[in-house]
């Protein structure tokens, strides 16, 4: 009998998992503190996620804090389905945590070659974060909640269906859905409103982050998100850009 092969560490749901909880946790604090005043509260995707559960009849309470719970709630019940041990290897999340931080390396990069930090955030425009905290807070909202709908969900939601339905190779459906959920991400980001400088890299960093999700996993593609998003806040907060997002 040929042995189990584990899928990579990035792959897998309690790695992911306990990668994640010191940022939900700091999400939550925050949240609980602040309510619905708070700046991380009004992260668009956090607010669509929070709708479609108060069509549903769950409490305040609960939408105040779904993007964390349904994370939490969606990584325990694919580890429970998949049988493997509950057993932490600390060496893991660590890893995920430390691939998360440099993969934000690129993003500022190409925003630093496209233009200003101000002009190519990945925040909805019109937050501004009152605190260094509610920054970071922020930062980490928007990373959870626009990596949960536009790649966990996304991807699978275009990926299934071109296997399935239109038989496409795995290859084939991955890039499709790469490409399908880039361009929701754009429009999601309001290019109407963007100068063209800005619209080119929020498309490249849609790309980036559909083959970053695909290659690494979502605790990865979450952390760079949110390092990026961190730093614009912080120093747009601070006064180092002109504009805040």
């Amino acid at each position: 009998m040929n042995p189990v092969i584990a899928p990579p560490v990035g792959h897998r749901p309690l790695p992911t998992l306990i990668a994640l909880l010191p940022f939900i946790l700091l999400l939550e604090v925050t949240l609980l503190s602040g309510g619905f005043d708070s700046t991380a509260s009004r992260v668009l995707a956090h607010v669509q996620l929070g709708e479609v559960l108060r069509s549903l009849g769950l409490s305040p309470i609960f939408i105040l804090h779904a993007t964390g719970l349904l994370v939490i709630a969606i990584l325990i019940a694919w580890h429970a389905l998949t049988g493997a041990s509950w057993r932490i290897h600390w060496g893991e999340p660590l890893q995920l945590i430390f691939e998360g931080v440099i993969s934000a390396a690129p993003l500022l990069a190409g925003a630093a070659f496209l233009g200003t930090l101000s002009d190519t955030t990945l925040t909805i425009n019109g937050l501004a974060p009152d605190s260094s905290l509610d920054a970071i807070a922020t930062a980490i909202g928007a990373g959870l909640s626009e990596e949960l709908l536009f790649r966990m969900i996304g991807v699978a939601a275009v990926y299934w269906p071109m296997v399935t339905v239109v038989k496409l190779t795995h290859n084939q459906s991955i890039i499709v859905a790469i490409a399908a959920t880039t361009a929701a991400f754009t429009l999601y980001h309001g290019p109407s409103a963007m100068t063209t400088t800005a619209i080119v890299f929020v498309l490249g960093a849609g790309l980036y982050l559909g083959a970053l999700y695909v290659l690494r996993g979502f605790a990865v593609v979450v952390i760079a998100h949110a390092v990026y998003d961190a730093v614009v806040l912080l120093a747009s907060s601070q006064g180092s850009l002109t504009a805040t997002s």
